[in-house]
């Protein structure tokens, strides 16, 4: 019974991320759509990149707060000791870290500005120290949210960073109507204004709640210096993922120029990319994001009572689900990239890029699913090895096609390194669960189901007169029929399948 209300609660507070992970990345696209209609693609590749540096300067900066006290109070709940002290020794840490790096910025931000992919931003000394002053800010949220998360208030931090988005989006809008046009401010003073309010109000907010009932008085398992140890491996795992990603969006226009393509090309492309192209592939993978947090306390509790057979079950079934509606998302793109990439504000050649990206989204939504299994089966560090691998691969292809191909260069780079990381991820899984896959159950009945219902679908709307409604309108009927007939055509093979097998073929250990 206990375990029945576990996992009722991980249900529970899953679907309440979920559905403000959606509304979220909703919003944020559409934010995307508006600053590239109002500001042009150079300008939202201009925000892609310096959104990149900052994002590296938050993880250095802020001594993994969020997963370092999410963790360790959750570890100090559980054997009785002071969750108080622990988040009293994150925060010290935490804040004493950034402050260092804000001061370190503050001081070299004329240098700074003088790196060359910095510069093709624009940013200027002033941009560079409004930013650095928001990272202790950035800190303190971080460590509010993870201890919100120990104690199981999920939905505080899913308000507060509601609350931070709204506000960053309400004064980028504004800076984007008002003072940007008319040369007042500056894009990436607009920028760092946006950051600092929203950031600034989501922290006031988790500040002003009140997470524990009662003051806890009893001693302390870990120590100051016993934190330390603890997140320095975290730290550093998470800086090397940053660094590299940070290090491949500074190549991309400087790769670009190399090609032959001006800063404002370069710029251009590179901000369509992060404001259409990629929102788009990953705006559906919310469903993965939400199945792989339930992934990690299932597989801990079946590790932990070394129930292997419902590992697998657990695997095969994932799988199962991950490939189906992958293969969905990728039919969307191929038929409708264009569509799509219009809708949002792109040209043709986003749509362009969206159907050649189609193909790799399986890869991509795997990669969630596998990264939720390998944390939920205690394999952390293989995974953070297999990202050095991926990036590796990402920035060497990157440096070698971008200045021969192009734009086409940057969609190889991502191609290779999903296929070859989420190839290897799948690989390593496999083995470590020991689970021989029923791949018809994975790769042929969704298969079958979707060209069935994808044909289905177009004849029914050629009887209807669907070719002269708009594109738009076409679209998004097609896409909820296929779906709806996709599911239903999918339960019927699989059940069809499991009767003609008198019963399912048991897992062997």
């Amino acid at each position: 019974m206990k375990h029945e209300g576990e996992n009722q609660r991980l249900i529970r507070e899953t679907a309440y991320l979920s559905i403000f992970s959606v509304s979220l990345q909703g919003l944020g696209l559409l934010l995307n759509v508006f600053l590239t209609r109002r500001l042009g693609t150079a300008s939202v590749g201009v925000f892609a990149l310096i959104g990149s540096f900052y994002g590296l300067a938050a993880v250095l900066s802020g001594g993994s707060g969020f997963i370092a006290s999410s963790r360790l109070i959750s570890e100090e709940l559980g054997c009785g000791g002071n969750p108080n002290r622990v988040f009293q020794y994150a925060l010290r840490f935490c804040l004493t870290l950034s402050s260092i790096f804000c001061l370190i910025l503050c001081i070299f931000a004329p240098w700074i500005v003088t790196v060359r992919s910095i510069a093709q931003t624009g940013a200027t000394a002033f941009t560079i120290r409004l930013l650095s002053i928001s990272l202790p800010i950035a800190a303190v949220s971080a460590c509010l949210k993870g201890r919100c998360y120990a104690y199981h208030r999920v939905y505080i931090p899913a308000i507060s960073e509601s609350i931070e988005f709204l506000i960053r989006a309400g004064v980028m809008a504004f800076c984007a109507v008002f003072c940007i046009p008319s040369g007042r401010m500056s894009i990436l003073t607009a920028f760092g204004l946006s950051m600092l309010a929203g950031q600034g109000a989501a922290t006031l907010f988790l500040a002003s709640i009140r997470v524990r009932k009662e003051a806890c008085k009893r001693e302390c398992k870990i120590s100051f210096r016993g934190y330390i140890l603890t997140v320095l491996p975290i730290i550093g795992n998470a800086c090397l993922v940053s660094l590299l990603s940070t290090a491949n969006d500074a190549l991309v226009p400087l790769t670009l120029l190399q090609f032959g393509n001006s800063t404002e090309e370069a710029l251009s492309q590179f901000g369509e990319f992060e404001a259409i192209i990629i929102p788009t592939l990953f705006f559906p993978s919310v469903i993965q994001c939400c199945m792989s947090g339930l992934l990690v306390p299932e597989l801990s509790h079946a590790r932990s009572a070394n129930d292997h057979n419902g590992i697998r079950r657990l695997t095969q079934r994932v799988l199962e689900q991950t490939a189906s509606f992958s293969f969905y998302i990728v039919l969307l793109l191929i038929l409708f990239g264009e569509i799509i990439g219009s809708f949002l504000g792109g040209d043709a050649f986003a749509g362009k890029i969206l159907r050649c990206m189609g193909p790799v989204v399986p890869f991509i939504y795997l990669e969630i699913i596998m990264e939720g299994i390998l944390r939920g089966l205690g394999k952390q560090n293989f995974s953070s090895l297999n990202y050095l691998a991926e990036y590796v691969v990402r920035i060497s292809v990157l440096l070698i096609c971008v200045p021969l191909f192009g734009f086409y260069g940057i969609v190889a780079s991502y191609m290779a390194c999903n296929l070859s990381g989420n190839a290897v991820r799948l690989f390593f899984v496999l083995r470590l669960t020991g689970l021989k896959p029923e791949w018809k159950r994975i790769l042929v009945y969704p298969l079958f189901s979707l060209i069935l219902s994808w044909q289905f679908t177009q004849l029914l709307l050629w009887i209807f007169g669907g070719k002269s409604w708009s594109p738009t309108i076409y679209f998004a009927v097609f896409a909820v029929l296929c779906g709806l007939l996709d599911l239903f055509l999918l339960r019927v093979i699989s059940e069809l399948g499991t009767t003609h097998s008198k019963s399912a073929t048991p897992l062997t250990t």
